[in-house]
């Protein structure tokens, strides 16, 4: 499913010299005392998506514009071929996706993350999209309350973890198909702002990457005397990474009895050490098969 071939990841001349001019338009109205209001700066957010985002999938060959559209309908739960009779010229077009969003900020959020989802397969695809969606956020004046990483966007006003190392965690189980949705479960429940269903796939996740570094399909608990013996950490690094093993252990053998006892800290402190413990034991094991 590629996209226009008029579409590039870097240089990207069109969207480059047009965030050089909303830069410029940024200065002119600090200098000239001019301010926006929140909901001006989202609307002006979805006109640069459907300028860039929507307008580059439109180049595509209808037969390729066609299959985007509907796994976009399909994710949204959307009646695809409806949509298509009452807004194309006998079925020789489709329509473009601001059908989908009506303009609405948030309806054009989804549609964003479902175009991305897409194109899960051609991950030359999503690097264009996520170059877009980058480039239109450095476009706005004010913080719309939102950011984007790995293909969603996440509220700014409530923080998710620290950017840098959600997305090196993340990226570095690209490798690791299976645990990366582990991984990413965990992190869409604790933005739900649910105390279950984070440790849990928290503990799938290192359990997961035990087993292939291992070779073996054994539990996380009977893989910890191998795992600590590979990787090779210091004696206090160590206990911490047996303390965090043997957390993620009883919890799993207890969940129901212990989800309910869990407090917000407790188990964003846990995120928070599941993505240093992806980063340090993936880069741990691939220094040591160089």
């Amino acid at each position: 499913m590629p996209l226009a071939s008029g579409v590039h990841t870097a240089p990207y001349t069109g969207v480059t010299t047009h965030t050089r001019i909303e830069m410029s338009i940024q200065e002119f109205d600090r200098r000239f005392g001019l301010k926006n209001s929140i909901e001006e700066e989202k609307e002006r957010f979805v006109n640069r998506i459907e300028n860039s985002v929507f307008d580059n999938l439109i180049s595509l060959e209808f037969k390729e514009y066609h299959k985007v559209f509907k796994s976009v309908c399909f994710q949204l739960g959307l009646n695809a071929s409806e949509i298509i009779d009452k807004n194309s010229f006998m079925r020789t077009t489709i329509p473009n996706f601001d059908t989908l969003t009506k303009k609405d900020f948030v309806q054009t959020l989804r549609v964003v993350v479902a175009i991305y989802k897409a194109y899960e397969d051609e991950p030359n695809g999503q690097t264009v999209i996520d170059y877009l969606v980058k480039n239109v956020l450095k476009s706005t004046t004010l913080n719309i309350g939102i950011r984007w990483a790995d293909g969603t966007f996440y509220p700014t006003g409530d923080e998710l973890l620290d950017e840098e190392l959600i997305e090196t965690a993340v990226t570095l189980l690209d490798n690791f198909p299976n645990e990366k949705i582990d991984l990413k479960t965990a992190l869409e429940n604790y933005q739900a702002k649910s105390l279950t269903g984070v440790v849990e796939n928290c503990y799938l996740c290192i359990e997961g990457i035990s087993r292939q570094i291992l070779g073996n399909k054994k539990t996380l608990d009977n893989n910890r005397p191998d795992m600590l013996k590979l990787l090779q950490f210091s004696p206090y690094w160590d206990k911490i990474f047996l303390h965090y093993l043997n957390y993620a252990h009883e919890y799993r053998r207890h969940a129901g009895e212990k989800r309910h006892e869990l407090k917000p800290e407790e188990v964003e402190a846990f995120l928070y050490l599941t993505c240093l413990m992806v980063r340090s034991t993936i880069k741990a094991f691939e220094n040591k098969r160089k």
